[in-house]
This record gives structure tokens, C-alpha cells and sequence, in this order.
């Protein structure tokens, strides 16, 4: 089975994808809230959820962490 990556849209085999969270668990313009918080986040609904490939995936969350390093 292939699945399309959200970002670049190219099709991968399972293993080379990963699931993203749309919205980040931990905000990056807010960071870490609460353990409550963090829990409602990362158990969200599908829509809140996509398929992206490993390197798009990579450079997402890098960027994510690199905006919560400014707070």
C-alpha cells in the first residue's frame, strides 16, 4: 500500500511515512501548557491528524522546535 505525503505529494510505502499532528501537540508560539493539555492535544481527532513522508515529517517538526526555542 502507498501513501500520499501531505507536504511534498509524493506517494511512499508504509514504512517510509509517518503520522503528523496538523496542529502541534506542544504549540510552538505558546509551548508546554499543562499535562492535561498535552493529553487532549496528542489524542485529537482524525481531522486533526496526516500522512507525511519521513524527511517532510523531519523538517516540520524541526521548525516547530526550533520556534519553541525562541520563547
Amino acid at each position: 500500500m502507498h501513501y500520499k505525503c501531505a507536504k511534498c505529494k509524493k506517494h511512499f510505502v508504509a514504512a517510509d511515512v509517518q503520522v503528523d499532528h496538523v496542529l502541534p501537540v506542544v504549540d510552538p508560539k505558546v509551548g508546554f501548557v499543562s499535562w492535561d493539555d498535552f493529553i487532549d492535544r496528542i489524542f485529537c481527532e482524525i481531522e486533526n491528524l496526516q500522512v507525511m513522508c519521513k524527511p517532510c515529517h523531519k523538517v516540520k517538526t524541526d521548525e516547530e522546535k526550533a520556534e519553541r526555542k525562541k520563547k
